[in-house]
């Protein structure tokens, strides 16, 4: 093989595994804010250090009738947990979903 070809090749290897890593490692239904799954609509309620301080937050969600439902994420990196909200009344969804559009 000629030295040209080697270096083709080489560089070929290394694009289609910076493609690959960086799709892989790319949470792309994790950023949305709004994920459903079956009938529930599931929405970002925070993050936390701890899973346990976000199994805390979800049920104290549920007993002050916030969500319905909920569950604990790893979030985007290593350093947090993320809480996912699901069901409740109109009024906490709009209190966690943001300004609105206008």
């Amino acid at each position: 093989m000629r030295p040209i070809r080697i270096r083709t090749a080489i560089a070929l290897g290394l694009s289609a595994g910076a493609v690959v890593w960086t799709a892989a490692s790319s949470p792309a239904t994790a950023s949305s804010p709004a994920a459903t799954s079956g009938d529930t609509t599931w929405r970002e309620a925070g993050h936390y250090d701890t899973t346990a301080a976000c199994k805390r937050a979800g049920k104290s969600g549920i007993e002050r009738h916030k969500w319905d439902e909920y569950k604990c994420r790893p979030g985007r990196n290593d350093n947090y947990v993320t809480l996912w909200a699901g069901g409740g009344s109109g009024a906490a969804h709009a209190l966690t979903a943001g300004p609105a559009a206008g």
